[in-house]
C-alpha cells in the first residue's frame, strides 16, 4: 500500500485547527472514494478515520482493505462467517444482528467517521468512549448486545460542537435503522458540494 507520511485523519487532525469547510472536503474526497469503491462492488467493512489516510493538507485517502469483501451481481449483501475483531462501533445495526453488510452499512461507518473528522478525533468524544457512556449501567452484559439494544431504541452519536444542521441531518439520514433508507455515496457527494459551495459563498 502506499505510504503518506501524514499518517492517518486520527492521527492528523487532533494537531490542526481546521475550519468546517475544510473538513467538509475531507468528507466528500471519502465519498468518491467509496463511491468508485463501490462501482466495483466491493464493501470496505472498516471506514474510519484511522483508515482514511492523509496525502497532503488538501487530500484524502482510503486505506486498509483487510476486510473489503465483493458482493456478486444480483446480490445486495455479504454475510461473514469468519470470526475474528471487529470495529463494531463503526457498524450498522443489520451487521451486528445479522453480519450482513452491504453497500449501506458501509455508508453507515461514513456517518461514524464524518462524526469523527467533525470533533477532530478528539480521543474524549471517540465513538467507543461515547456508547460506554450509554453504557454504563449496563455492567456484565455483552458489549455488542448492549449495543444493538441502545441502537434499536434509537439513540446515536451526540451532534458535534458547531456542526451544521444540514451536516447533522445527513449524518443522522446515515445511520437511519433502515438500510434502504440510506443515501448512497452518489448522492452524498453531491451533498457536500452544494454544502461546500453554500459555505464558501456565506463566507463572501
Amino acid at each position: 500500500m502506499e505510504y503518506l507520511p501524514l499518517g492517518s485523519l486520527k492521527d492528523y487532525l487532533p494537531k490542526r485547527n481546521l475550519p468546517k469547510s475544510h473538513c467538509l472536503m475531507f468528507a466528500q474526497q471519502i465519498c468518491q472514494g467509496m463511491n468508485y469503491l463501490h462501482s466495483k462492488r466491493y464493501v470496505h467493512r472498516n471506514l474510519a478515520a484511522r483508515n482514511v489516510l492523509v496525502e497532503n493538507d488538501s487530500l484524502v485517502k482510503i486505506g486498509d482493505f483487510g476486510l473489503t469483501k465483493y458482493i456478486p451481481e444480483g446480490e445486495i449483501y455479504y454475510r461473514v462467517r469468519e470470526d475474528g475483531d471487529s470495529p463494531v462501533f463503526w457498524y450498522a445495526i443489520e451487521c451486528l444482528k445479522e453480519s450482513k453488510f452491504s453497500f449501506s452499512s458501509d455508508v453507515w461507518s461514513f456517518g461514524v467517521t464524518l462524526y469523527e473528522i467533525l470533533t477532530r478525533c478528539d480521543r474524549r468524544q471517540s465513538p467507543p468512549d461515547k456508547f460506554f457512556e450509554m453504557m454504563k449501567e449496563a455492567q456484565g452484559q455483552m458489549t455488542v448486545v448492549i449495543l444493538i439494544k441502545l441502537l434499536e431504541q434509537g439513540l446515536r452519536l451526540p451532534c458535534p460542537k458547531d456542526c451544521p444542521h444540514e451536516v447533522k441531518i445527513l449524518m443522522e439520514r446515515c445511520w437511519s435503522a433502515d438500510p434502504s433508507e440510506r443515501p448512497d455515496f452518489e448522492s452524498l457527494i453531491k451533498k457536500f458540494q452544494s454544502l461546500r459551495q453554500a459555505y464558501w459563498q456565506s463566507l463572501s
